[in-house]
């Protein structure tokens, strides 16, 4: 199988040929090899290679039931989710890489869809950052202009997919972390509702995080999720599956939809770039021209909710830190951690029960009032980013030595439409690359759903998909070309 051919299929038309024997899973595999050692060395997207593994895996055989039978797939360097992967999370505090000894429950049932993991992918030290740059990997590129960051903390997993290396791979969102990547680099992000993706055996409460895959397609998207959801045995939060299978829900169109849409931030400023603006309402004209009713209308937010935000995902990485380095073995200082997350640390040690208290009680506050304003819409639309992709380095650990975490809470800001808004409330929030810029950049487009509501979300973006697809747009960088 030519790169060339390989890399115009998504997961779901790969998985077809191989299920058809049209072509064999070897043939997919080495197609895979040859687009990763292609595009890698301009984008610096893996981290470690897995072929040795992969072709085990093939030769014990694939089920050609299994939805994705036989489809290269790459993980997140951030460990934990499948055994004999060595994952790096970033850091330098990670000595050698971290490897379980066990698949969790979402790393097992990824493995039973089908897909045959090569490689990680890169992801900034412990997800802090909205680039993919780190002192231990380095920066990850953006396929459309290797000048531009390919954004974070899913960054590595986002510019290998966009470039025709594998049709889809995992990532993780706890802020817009899988959608914000997406968004820059033209893919298709899915953060489902809270509860939808397992955690265990090993992960607690989901809270603000969740894990899931990036792709070039809405059909893939739905598939994985048929393939994916449902809780862990005994846990005690659920999000209740769909009567009809998301795969078969996105084959229809959804009924006229009351929609909220958003040309400046919910705390009243501006967006940065003004192309995202126009983005927007071009998606808002598509979408009345699709027998929508669309409303410019905000959720009721305040800025200084996302402080509450950082706090408790500050503690949380505080204990991410102190584990990584029980099992290195290495000192925990500012040494084999960068600058800003080293800061995340030693303010997180100081956080009291109260101030913890309180930052859940905020959030609590925030889940409740956007859970009225969406009372009176089904989908809420927004730029999945404010910006375009920024400059390759602007980013990098030690570009802003002094900034303090407050700050770089603010900062953040500039990247985010409104992606953490769900991670917060929980709700279902898909970005799809339905827009450009006048560059040729692709531009997100956001769309969050009430809570459970996952099919709705996908079936709209579908029929946005068949509107206006986008699966012909390649980026400068592109396997096989």
């Amino acid at each position: 199988m030519k790169v060339s051919e390989y890399a115009q299929l998504d997961a779901t038309g790969l998985a077809q040929l191989i299920r058809k024997k049209e072509i064999a899973p070897e043939e997919a595999l080495d197609a895979a090899i040859m687009a990763v050692e292609q595009v890698n060395p301009q984008l610096n997207a893996i981290v470690t290679r897995n072929y040795a593994l992969a072709k085990k895996q093939l030769e014990k055989g694939i089920d050609l039931e299994a939805p994705f039978c036989g489809v290269p797939f790459v993980i997140k360097d951030e460990g934990g989710l499948m055994k004999e992967i060595p994952c790096t999370l970033g850091t330098r505090l990670s000595g050698n890489g971290i490897v379980t000894d066990h698949d969790s429950t979402l790393g097992a049932r990824l493995k039973k869809s089908g897909v045959v993991v090569i490689a990680t992918a890169a992801c900034p030290e412990f997800c802090w950052n909205n680039a993919t740059e780190t002192i231990r990997n380095g920066v990850t590129r953006n396929p459309w202009n290797p000048d531009l960051t390919s954004g974070g903390s899913s960054g590595g997993t986002a510019a290998i997919v966009a470039a025709g290396a594998v049709p889809m791979g995992q990532g993780s969102d706890g802020g817009g972390s899988i959608r914000m990547p997406a968004a820059a680099c033209g893919l298709v992000g899915l953060k489902p509702t809270r509860f939808r993706i397992p955690t265990g055996p090993d992960g607690g409460d989901p809270g603000q995080a969740v894990d899931f895959v990036m792709t070039r397609s809405v059909r893939d998207t739905a598939t994985m999720l048929d393939a994916v959801e449902g809780p862990d045995p005994g846990w005690y939060g659920t999000a209740p599956r769909p009567q009809t299978p998301y795969s078969q829900v996105i084959q229809r169109d959804p009924p006229k939809l009351r929609i909220a849409y958003m040309t400046r931030t919910p705390y009243g400023e501006e967006y940065e770039n003004p192309e995202c603006v126009r983005a927007v309402k071009d998606a808002v004209g598509l979408l009345e021209s699709l027998g929508h009713t669309c409303i410019e209308d905000y959720p009721p937010l305040d800025i200084h909710y996302h402080e509450a935000r950082i706090l408790i995902q500050s503690v949380g990485t505080n204990a991410w830190i102190e584990r990584i380095a029980r099992g290195s073995g290495l000192p925990v200082n500012e040494k084999p951690l960068e600058p800003l997350v080293y800061k995340a640390y030693l303010e997180a040690k100081g956080v009291t029960a109260e101030a913890y208290v309180s930052a859940r009680n905020e959030l609590t506050k925030v889940m409740r009032d956007v859970g009225r304003f969406m009372e009176g819409y089904d989908i809420l639309v927004s730029p999945t980013m404010g910006i375009l992709p920024l400059q390759a380095g602007i980013y990098n650990p030690f570009s802003r030595p002094n900034m303090s975490v407050h700050d770089w809470v603010l900062e953040r800001r500039r990247w985010s439409g409104n992606t953490a808004m769900c991670n917060v409330t929980g709700q279902p929030s898909i970005t799809v690359p339905l827009e450009q810029s006048e560059s040729g950049l692709p531009i997100g487009i956001e769309l969050d759903g009430r809570v459970g509501e996952d099919s709705l979300v996908l079936c709209l973006a579908a029929q946005l998909e068949r509107a206006k697809p986008w699966m012909d747009r390649r980026p400068r960088i592109y396997a096989g070309e």
